[in-house]
């Protein structure tokens, strides 16, 4: 069951407020100024408990948040080739965490598969006729090609200051025609040139892609200020990892393609001796890279995806949960300059 409201001890938990404020007293008093939206009183036993619904959250991430709002827009490649990686848990753990804190966000899908799209709207459907209407609504091909407004495609989320273009099946013609109609020079500027351009009222673009190259990606590395490539610790993901690197220098170079931050962030890291060992080569032979702030493999990650929260909000107090609060700060950091 999904959780719509918190408490002031949740809402301490999220924010980690116990860690910067002396007295629990703050957020009440906050309340009571009008900085923060005022909560509704819920019976519990004998006593009335104040309670925050999820789309206040923003409100108070304004006044009490761990992420600033920045000077400028950033925009974001969430990509890497190798599959099974919390590449799309960890865009959608980023995104919401971003709103949380005010942060007016919108993430682009561009995987066909829909990872991120059925994270962030999950769909209750009852009929083929209502799934069909879902699969076929307009999408990214439909503003490029076919003249449809921004307003037809984007959906809203839980959070008011979080948005998402989702995946559609037309993503397919859309890799199709991008080619075919770019520049000589690079024909992957559509997205740059022309939706950053209608995404201006957003302060963070996330592009979440496919764990395979194709035009979107290309499109999507173009558009980016910073690309973050989640690798797994894992053996799979060490024995690719540097051809998969190979592959995005070539790209980077053959465009003359300028990031301001790449950025590794290693992911699923167990405690046994192979994946220490991994994590540890990934740190000593790509130092310039890798974020050395590892996200843990944890059941609780998917119980909150399966729940469709991120974790910081599911289960704020879990290891899992300091694991992201952690790495979100550390890639804000970068990220937002």
């Amino acid at each position: 069951m999904e959780q719509n409201s918190f408490t002031s001890t949740e809402i301490r938990r999220i924010f980690r407020l116990d860690e910067k404020l002396t007295a629990r007293q703050t957020l009440f008093n906050a309340e009571s100024r009008d900085e923060i939206p005022r909560s509704t009183r819920m019976a519990r036993g004998k006593t009335q408990v104040r309670q925050w619904s999820i789309d206040q959250l923003p409100d108070i991430g304004k006044r009490f948040g761990f992420l600033s709002k920045p000077t400028t827009q950033k925009a974001v490649c969430i990509f890497t080739q190798k599959g099974g990686t919390l590449k799309s848990t960890l865009t959608y753990t980023f995104a919401r965490a971003a709103a949380i804190n005010g942060i007016k966000t919108v993430v682009v899908g561009l995987d066909i598969q829909a990872s991120i799209t059925n994270l962030m709207l999950p769909v209750m459907v009852e009929s083929l006729t209502e799934l069909s209407a879902v699969r076929n609504r307009p999408g990214l091909f439909h503003i490029f090609y076919e003249g449809a407004e921004l307003a037809d495609v984007i959906q809203k989320t839980d959070l008011p200051t979080l948005d998402v273009i989702p995946e559609t099946a037309s993503l397919a013609m859309l890799a199709k025609m991008i080619p075919a109609n770019g520049s000589k020079q690079n024909p992957y500027t559509l997205f740059k040139d022309k939706l950053l351009p209608l995404l201006a009222g957003y302060d963070l673009i996330i592009f979440d892609n496919a764990p395979n190259w194709s035009p979107l990606v290309e499109n999507a590395l173009t558009a980016a200020q910073s690309v973050i490539a989640p690798v797994a610790c894992d053996v799979g993901t060490y024995q690719v990892l540097d051809n998969n690197l190979a592959a995005l220098n070539e790209f980077q170079a053959a465009f003359k393609i300028e990031w301001d931050n790449f950025i590794m962030v290693p992911t699923l890291l167990e405690k046994s001796k192979l994946s220490q060992q991994i994590y540890a080569a990934y740190v000593a032979n790509h130092a310039d890279a890798v974020l050395p702030v590892p996200i843990r493999r944890a059941v609780i990650g998917q119980e909150s995806s399966a729940l469709n929260r991120s974790v910081l909000e599911y289960d704020p107090a879990s290891d899992l949960a300091q694991d992201y609060f952690e790495l979100t700060k550390a890639l804000w950091k970068k990220v937002a300059g």
